[in-house]
């Protein structure tokens, strides 16, 4: 068993088991202190353990799900979306919304998820150029502009679950003819 399996399943048997209320109480420093998780945040951290698993999604936001900094767990994460975009096809001048519409343009993409010559397949260029755009847009780019865009456990894991789609899409995506 590899070491990271063996942090998360003891990680899973300290809040299942209640540890985490008490570890997660210690004093801090005022800006960093925050409440005791309840017993639905614990639901959504198991949640989160069985939807999320893209490791370039948990690596970034995992931790800061947990402890309780939700807008820049969402951040992260579509961050993360962008990189990978930025890494397939190497364009690292852009990033964002510049990067999704010159990347899944529906006129000249440079990835494809099909050959684009039915209505339908058109439709799904366009509609995850809109996605991904949209994405970077409404989601990243507040989540970096602004404190707590995101306050809440089910926002954030909606929009980290969201996050994973487009980088499972992205995979799946190939160089454009």
């Amino acid at each position: 068993m590899k070491l990271l399996e063996r942090i998360q399943e003891f990680r899973k048997f300290v809040y299942n088991s209640g540890l985490a209320r008490a570890t997660l109480a210690l004093p801090a420093p005022a800006i960093l202190a925050l409440p005791s998780p309840s017993a639905s945040d614990i639901e959504l951290d198991l949640v989160f353990d069985r939807v999320v698993d893209e490791i370039e999604i948990t690596s970034v936001s995992r931790d800061l799900f947990d402890s309780g900094h939700y807008n820049i767990a969402v951040h992260e994460a579509f961050k993360a979306v962008d990189r990978y975009i930025q890494a397939k096809v190497s364009e690292h001048h852009l990033s964002g919304t510049a990067l999704m519409d010159q990347v899944f343009s529906p006129n000249e993409p440079r990835l494809v998820w099909t050959r684009r010559k039915t209505r339908s397949e058109k439709d799904q260029q366009m509609g995850y150029h809109r996605l991904f755009s949209g994405a970077m847009l409404g989601i990243r780019n507040p989540t970096g502009h602004e404190f707590a865009w995101i306050d809440g456990p089910e926002e954030a894991l909606e929009c980290i679950v969201f996050a994973q789609h487009l980088l499972k899409k992205a995979k799946l995506a190939v160089q454009a003819n």
